[in-house]
């Protein structure tokens, strides 16, 4: 049927259809994560999704969400073997052969970017810190919990996603499809506006050019993971509408167009240059590495 169609075409059908098919089948993995949730735990139905985002159940949570990471990954292995073509991970970018610079880099920038916004912040009278508290066992917990999220969408929106798009299309077209499609897999987050949506956007961009020059996700890996994890873990702020218990207990007041509100910093319009200043720094610095690793070819 789309035979005679252009090679861009085609890539976007693929993805279509993987997304469709990654999201029936994560769903159900995650469904039987929760049935054997409320079984073994005892919990109602319908508490289950309160109890796991509370912090005193973060054993619950770390269940449900590696759970969900077991089967987000066999979905990415398993849809493009139904197109009868055989891939393996590795080939989606998750090698870490001599890339563990590259991930320490982008957990580097993570944590730089992310600091720079709480101190914007701080600086303008929109957080007060109102404590700081440590629990080991929580922070430890969450660092488990973010980097399987950091992982799962990685190998999903740019291992696959973007590699995909990649066959058929200009790199920075299939960049800027991906970042749409990355920001609308988070329509159905909490507290979901047009600022978040416009920063998770540029969020696609910023996790996204690695890739396009180097064909790995240990860098975007590191950067998604401690953007998250300090966000909510460390600063206190809410991750894409999920509240986290973090080591600073803020109290943020002001104008939500500042403050991002109850969907945390990526709401929060201080994000946007913040962000856009990542993308160019990425771009520049990979682009030129890349650059110089062909010449000497």
């Amino acid at each position: 049927m789309f035979s005679n169609s252009p090679i861009w075409l085609k890539s976007l059908i693929k993805v279509v259809g993987f997304l469709l098919f990654f999201v029936f089948f994560v769903g159900l993995g995650r469904a039987f994560f929760v049935f054997l949730l409320t079984f073994v735990y005892q919990i109602d139905y319908d508490k289950l999704y309160e109890i796991i985002n509370q912090t005193q159940h973060y054993d619950k949570l770390l269940v449900y969400e590696i759970g969900g990471l077991f089967f987000e990954i066999l979905a990415v292995w398993l849809y493009p073997r139904m197109l009868g073509k055989s891939i393996s991970l590795k080939s989606l970018g998750l090698d870490w052969k001599n890339k563990s610079k590259d991930f320490a880099f982008g957990c580097t920038v993570g944590i730089f970017l992310i600091s720079i916004g709480f101190a914007i912040l701080k600086i303008m009278g929109f957080i007060q810190v109102v404590k700081l508290e440590f629990n080991p066992i929580i922070f430890v917990s969450y660092i488990f919990f973010f980097i399987p999220v950091a992982t799962s969408e990685e190998l999903m929106a740019r291992g696959y996603v973007l590699s995909t798009l990649l066959e058929g299309m200009n790199k920075y077209v299939a960049l800027s499809t991906s970042a749409f499609i990355f920001a609308g897999l988070h329509l159905m987050n909490n507290h979901i506006g047009f600022i978040p949506l416009v920063n998770l956007t540029l969020a696609g961009y910023l996790l996204g050019i690695y890739f396009i020059f180097q064909k790995n996700l240990m860098f975007p890996i590191g950067l998604h993971f401690t953007w998250n994890f300090f966000q909510g873990a460390v600063f206190g702020f809410e991750v894409s509408g999920h509240d986290i218990q973090g080591i600073v207990s803020q109290n943020v007041k002001g104008d939500i167009l500042w403050t991002g509100g109850a969907f945390g910093f990526e709401g929060s319009i201080v994000a946007l240059p913040i962000v856009v200043l990542g993308i160019f720094f990425i771009y520049f610095y990979f682009r030129n590495s890349n650059t110089s690793a062909e010449s000497t070819k």
